[in-house]
């Protein structure tokens, strides 16, 4: 792996975003605390020193090969890689020459319109830089899908845009040569052909039920469209849709993109079988009152109920549930939420403004960027022990926050961007976070409750919010309310140099003003039970 990472390291040299290769190198000599930034705000890891050879290599891959272009890349492989994500194998110049397309449906940066026909892969380089490819194909954020680990050839999806344009794939040499151009499997005058009854029958999809469904060669199947979607109904219709669970024998498991958009039904039934509901699948159902959500739902798309008006509760229990970025974003009617959910993305439920109550379940681990952001009435909020990770402007509605003493890392980065494109006006610039002036987390008045010592207390601290400290009894560092032999493992690490999330406040046994081997020795004693 490391002479993975060094080829890696020099392909990414012959960029075109690049300018110069030792930038980065000098920002870490001139100012070591961007580095410090980057690795607690921007990759969330507060103990570095705990991390393998590789893991911390491919940390200093990301940052060098990323300022070396001026932060005008991610590196999207090598990012998930380090967070422990299944990144998959790279694609392959034979498998495009029978595909739909190429896309990364996890990604923060994927293409709009990708579908699940497509060959699902992590690239290795996305483009912020929008001025270097400013041709009629490259539409959205340059992807860069590399052949092999040096870059010594590479693939860019390109999608059709307009009616005169062909969605086709592109491959490169580690020069930037164009040396093949491959059509995809299907085309169509249209961007989108959902609607169109001849194209989907086409395309292979069946109808049921008034839902029209596709098979995929992995056994399962997809709900891309309902004879009801895009507006073709205005009347309310009562009767609740169901999506199918298997279609020809084939689970049903996802749900394309926009598949009921501005549809008119005030309930949707899923079958428990769905783990992805796409982005925008259900945007613009004013009447959309109920939904159920099954247990094993693994993501839910950006934008995804964007402007359901009619919904009051949303009610999610998805243990392993990424809910992604503006998900639930601006939902008038919405009065209380339970969310029980692994990741809460950017601005995934915010500028609710009706919604007065919301309940965290013990899955949550990290809350993003604005998370929560705008939404008026919310004024507590309770924070489960699992959250290890709260992003900038994550609570700044709220008068008052209890953070549990294993969060990690406060203010963490929200995604770069890159320049939007405007007409007659001037864009905002684009979000470059690592440089960007920071964002609280809560609002002014906030105030804090915490334990001394702990990641609460330290940011509070920082930003001069006010600070409450929480009680606990001497001898209790992992501060959950007990004193254990777990209590003695963790004063152990943190005598030792280790990171202990809780720190070790309470691990004063003697009142000495140190924490050392003699409170070792007392603490011991306390677990074992005698003076």
């Amino acid at each position: 792996m490391k002479k993975a990472f060094i080829s890696l390291m020099t392909a990414v040299t012959f960029l075109p975003v690049c300018t110069a290769p030792d930038s980065a190198a000098r920002a870490r000599s001139s100012e070591s605390s961007l580095w410090d930034r980057f690795l607690k705000y921007d990759l969330c890891i507060s103990d570095y020193a705990s991390l393998t050879a590789e893991e911390k290599e491919l940390c200093h891959f990301i940052f060098d090969t990323e300022q070396a272009a001026g932060d005008n890349i991610v590196c999207e492989r090598a990012r998930r890689t380090l967070a422990g994500d299944d990144v998959g194998e790279r694609i392959t110049v034979e498998q495009l020459k029978d595909a739909y397309g190429v896309w990364d449906y996890g990604s923060f940066y994927q293409t709009y319109y990708g579908w699940h026909t497509f060959i699902d892969c992590v690239p290795d380089v996305i483009c912020l830089d929008h001025d270097r490819y400013a041709n009629s194909y490259v539409y959205y954020n340059k992807m860069e899908y590399w052949l092999d680990d040096e870059r010594s050839s590479y693939v860019l999806y390109l999608e059709k845009i307009s009616p005169d344009t062909q969605s086709r794939f592109e491959v490169y040499d580690g020069n930037d040569d164009l040396i093949e151009t491959i059509p995809v499997k299907f085309d169509c005058p249209m961007k989108d052909f959902r609607g169109e009854k001849e194209y989907m029958e086409d395309f292979g999809m069946i109808e049921k039920n008034g839902g029209w469904y596709y098979t995929k060669p992995d056994g399962t199947a997809v709900f891309a469209w309902s004879n009801y979607s895009g507006g073709q109904s205005s009347e309310k219709i009562t009767e609740p849709f169901v999506i199918e669970s298997e279609i020809n024998g084939c689970p049903v498991t996802a749900i394309e993109h926009g598949a009921l958009a501005q549809s008119p039904f005030t309930e949707i039934v899923l079958p428990d079988s769905i783990k992805i509901i796409e982005r925008n699948v259900f945007a613009s159902c004013q009447h959309l009152e109920k939904i159920n959500f099954p247990e094993g739902l693994e993501y839910i798309g950006k934008w995804a109920f964007y402007d359901c008006n009619s919904m009051t509760d949303l009610t999610l229990d998805c243990p392993e549930l990424v809910i992604a970025d503006g998900a639930f974003y601006e939902l008038k009617g919405l009065k209380t939420a339970n969310i029980n959910a692994k990741d809460i993305c950017e601005s995934a439920v915010s500028n609710c403004k009706s919604l007065e109550s919301i309940t965290l379940g013990n899955s949550v681990e990290n809350i993003k960027y604005g998370a929560f952001g705008g939404n008026i009435r919310l004024t507590d909020i309770n924070i489960p022990r699992s959250v290890k990770n709260i992003g900038q402007e994550a609570l700044v509605n709220f008068t008052s926050v209890t953070i549990p003493p294993a969060v990690q890392v406060i203010g963490s980065y929200p995604h770069k961007t890159p320049q939007e494109r405007t007409s007659g006006i001037e864009p905002p610039p684009p979000v470059r976070p690592l440089t960007d002036e920071p964002k609280c987390v809560f609002g002014d008045n906030c105030v804090i409750y915490g334990y001394h010592g702990t990641e609460a207390e330290r940011y509070a601290k920082e930003w001069e919010l006010e600070f409450v400290p929480l009680e606990a009894e001497n001898g209790d560092v992992n501060l959950d309310g007990n004193i254990s032999i777990s209590d003695l493992v963790s004063l152990s690490r943190f005598v030792l140099g280790r990171y202990v999330d809780t720190g070790a406040y309470y691990g004063d046994l003697n009142w000495d003003g140190t924490v050392d081997s003699f409170d070792i020795v007392l603490i011991r004693r306390l677990v074992a039970g005698t003076n």
